[in-house]
């Protein structure tokens, strides 16, 4: 395993606890089975050979493990009508979904869904489904490929949306390949609270010029940045890019407690740059913007060694952003969710899969445990307001764990790093 980094902003104890599930026998699938496109998740009770960690205030109970062989891929979104959806083909003549009307327990093949990066649901039967690469217009605008339902998915309109990223240059990826277009819109949305949508983005502007650390040279590939695009047109168009990290984190004062007073930039320790951004609200209002910054594994003649992961914070519903700060020791894909009881949980990975919690608004993560042995990404859905679907890869298939996740401890809104912060950087 990597070494790790000390985590800048709190102190942070890495508790890595592997959960062992038996090995899992996957029932024969009948020819009338396939034929009905149809197929029931093998449900089954895994067995920990070791206890979860116990974390002060949080206590998590893992419940019953379902295999679902039809889906190929962890991502997916919880509609707000409640049904879930996972990717199962997004080519070919026949490209499906798979869907799950009672929570995650069972789950069968359907038409395809809201699969892409970008998801949300608006709550009124209009949902959005976005994929993550642009192009370039002739107008120098980029276009996205998105679809757009106004009845709850029954039926679809493919249509073009719009980005105004007037710096945004070609990125160079991970596999060498340089994209099409410009930044990536991937992966994170959240309506504000005017109506408005903000989205993140990843990529790289002109004067984003610091090399890639690890990559072979010839390769070109270079740190990337995260901002953050506006819609007030229900993600039709989008603009007024803000830039949420580029090449500087928050460093602290010598004090340890989260109420130091002092502060100042510094370097950010990354592999790649700020990418893969997720956002969540946090219990107290607050945005937080999740990012990778290392950890990639699909170029053989560069090293994976990870990166941490790290989080920045608006209070002001994304007009600016406090200095990104490292939160946990590694993680690309980040995902979290907020549940009804105020706790925040986060999936991430590479190596391995890990899931995270905080009990203090997305301030400091702990309880750390290890819940897949595949570099593959994580996911995690909330279905109850103290229940999470755990997503990831296991012998093979898409496999889900049931985990309630109990505060036991009355929540308190932590004190606000923001008015603080901003005198610091406006001084």
């Amino acid at each position: 395993m990597a070494t790790r980094r000390l985590v800048v902003g709190f102190w942070f104890l890495v508790v890595a606890v592997l959960p062992a599930l038996t090995p899992i026998a996957l029932p024969r699938s009948s020819s009338a089975t396939q034929a009905a496109d149809t197929a029931s998740a093998a449900v089954v009770q895994p067995r920990f050979t070791s206890v979860l960690p116990e974390t002060h205030g949080i206590r998590v109970i893992p419940g019953k493990t379902v295999v679902i062989p039809d889906a190929s891929d962890v991502r997916g979104t919880r509609l707000q009508d409640g049904r879930l959806v996972l990717i199962g083909s997004m080519t070919g003549n026949h490209p499906y979904s798979v869907w799950s009307n009672d929570d995650g327990r069972t789950w069968k093949k359907g038409p395809r869904g809201p699969d892409d990066e970008t998801v949300l649901d608006f709550g009124n039967g209009e949902i959005l489904s976005i994929y993550p690469t642009t192009n370039r217009r002739p107008d120098g605008k980029f276009s996205l490929n998105q679809r757009r339902s106004l009845d709850n998915w029954k039926t679809i309109t493919e249509e073009e949306g719009i980005v105004d990223t007037p710096r945004a240059v070609s990125i160079v990826g991970d596999d060498g390949k340089t994209q099409p277009g410009g930044l990536m819109l991937h992966h994170g949305i959240a309506q504000l609270k005017n109506g408005d949508l903000m989205a993140t983005m990843y990529g790289t502007y002109a004067e984003d010029q610091q090399p890639a650390e690890g990559y072979p040279v010839s390769m070109k590939m270079r740190k990337t940045r995260t901002i953050v695009v506006f819609s007030s047109d229900r993600g039709r168009t989008w603009g007024r890019a803000i830039t949420v990290a580029a090449d500087q984190m928050l460093a602290r004062g010598e004090n340890p407690d989260f109420t130091v007073k002092r502060f100042a930039l510094a370097p950010a320790v990354t592999q790649e740059g700020f990418g893969e951004a997720h956002l969540v609200r946090a219990p107290d209002g607050d945005l937080l913007c999740l990012m990778r910054s290392g950890g990639r594994l699909s170029f053989p003649e560069a090293p994976v060694f990870p990166t941490p992961l790290y989080a920045a914070r608006s209070c002001d519903e994304g007009v600016s952003w406090l200095p990104p700060v490292q939160i946990l020791d590694r993680g690309t894909s980040p995902i979290a969710a907020t549940l009804g009881n105020k706790l925040m949980v986060a999936a991430y990975s590479r190596p391995n899969g890990w899931l995270a919690f905080s009990s203090d608004d997305g301030r400091t993560w702990r309880g750390v445990f290890q819940i897949s042995t595949s570099d593959g990404n994580v996911n995690v859905l909330a279905v109850g307001t103290t229940t999470i679907l755990a997503l990831y890869y296991a012998h093979g298939h898409v496999t889900g764990t049931f985990l309630t996740v109990d505060r036991t401890e009355r929540y308190h809104p932590s004190p606000s790093p923001c008015v603080d912060l901003h005198m610091f950087l406006h001084r």
